[in-house]
């Protein structure tokens, strides 16, 4: 292999490694908003830490609790994992999904004198894991079928030039 062979090959190389740089930045910043902007706290986070500002809970609205208003509904907000139970004023526009025993990611303030949870929207539970998953099974087999190819064409090429691709006839006279 020749040195500029060596530089094409290299070149395709340092192409690639930014490629995944990119990648895994994009990656970062996605685990970046959807820790600061997607996931929910349990409960149990939300009683111990007792946050200021908005917040997204994760719990199940608990059985014989539910008491709807003109302007909000009221019930308890229970956990799975431990017998945690927080009320919780809804005052956000009446939804459907706000039912007994219906697992809800309720987005809005806390206060901890009242042990209250002041819910302004209802948000759809992450399932985040299938989304990245799905596009993965996508996307990894084709990015590696394009390294594979680019790889592959930059090596005929060489191989081409390499070869005497071309030799020039000849002519009658030189025959005889």
């Amino acid at each position: 292999m020749k040195l500029g062979e060596r530089q094409s090959l290299r070149a395709i190389y340092i192409r690639w490694i930014a490629v995944a740089m990119i990648l895994a930045i994009i990656f970062a910043l996605a685990i970046f908003r959807y820790n600061r902007e997607v996931s929910a706290i349990p409960l149990e986070a939300l009683l111990q830490n007792k946050p200021d500002g908005m917040v997204r809970v994760l719990g199940r609205v608990v059985a014989g609790t539910l008491m709807r208003k003109e302007s909000a509904s009221t019930f308890n907000l229970s956990s799975d994992a431990k017998n945690t139970e927080i009320s919780v004023l809804y005052i956000g526009k009446p939804d459907d999904n706000v039912r007994e025993l219906k697992l809800l990611v309720l987005a809005g303030f806390f206060d901890p004198e009242k042990m209250e949870f002041t819910a302004q929207r209802i948000a759809p539970i992450p399932n985040i894991g299938f989304v990245v998953a799905a596009y993965l099974i996508a996307l990894l087999p084709l990015i590696f079928f394009l390294f594979n190819m680019e790889r592959n064409i930059i090596l005929l090429s060489i191989l081409i030039k390499e070869e005497k691709a071309y030799e020039p006839e000849s002519s009658p006279n030189e025959q005889e």
